[in-house]
């Protein structure tokens, strides 16, 4: 009876073990087989996350292009032309310019075209040069303002500046030539004139500019 029980004992305490092998040699155990455990979510397809509260993504707003800095705006005036330049000094000097792209062509207040267009004939004729050659950019204003002062109180009503073409300057930039508009239409030259305008090819042509004076001042009494 002894030895009957013994036996059995060793048979059950046996059957856990092959169970236990059985599953170590058959691997891990399916998921589905297990509905206790959850499946990886990585196994979820993209179709079984749509659903009816899903919705697309809204387009972003288009890339904006950042202003331009002040400076950068400033740059086409800074630049300017011709025209926007002179502009500027007949607000000044109360001379205009018919033809923009002629800086040495331009008139006073009160002068008409046709007078302007007469002085680039060479009406009235000069009746005084003054030779700019050697004048020296610096100081050249004041030189000029001098000599026109003079000019206009002896009664003459033209005069021609003699400045070349800037030939046998450094790089062959007409110095003089280019500083006319400015000292002819800032004070104190600016007094003196009523018009100015390059000389026709036979008193010396883009080398020289022709200058219409004021009438003399009347003397006090």
């Amino acid at each position: 009876m002894t030895a009957r029980r013994s036996r059995g004992g060793s048979s059950d305490d046996a059957k856990p073990q092959r169970a236990s092998e059985r599953r170590r040699r058959a691997g891990p155990s399916d998921p589905a087989s297990n509905p206790e455990r959850p499946e990886p979510r990585g196994s979820e397809s993209f179709a079984d996350l749509v659903d009816a509260s899903t919705r697309p993504i809204e387009r972003g707003p288009e890339r904006v292009r950042r202003p331009p800095t002040a400076r950068a705006a400033a740059r086409p005036a800074e630049r300017g032309t011709a025209r926007g330049a002179r502009s500027a000094r007949t607000a000044q000097g109360g001379f205009r310019w018919p033809d923009p792209d002629e800086p040495l062509r331009a008139a006073a207040a009160g002068v008409s075209d046709a007078t302007l267009a007469a002085l680039a004939r060479g009406e009235p004729e000069p009746e005084e040069r003054i030779d700019l050659h050697g004048v020296r950019r610096r100081g050249g204003g004041r030189l000029l303002a001098r000599r026109l002062e003079s000019a206009r109180h002896r009664g003459l009503a033209c005069v021609l500046l003699i400045h070349g073409r800037g030939a046998r300057s450094p790089g062959g930039e007409a110095v003089l030539r280019d500083a006319l508009p400015d000292w002819l239409t800032r004070k104190p030259t600016a007094e003196h004139v009523l018009a100015f305008a390059p000389a026709p090819a036979r008193l010396g042509g883009s080398g020289a500019t022709l200058v219409l004076l004021r009438r003399p001042q009347a003397a006090p009494r």
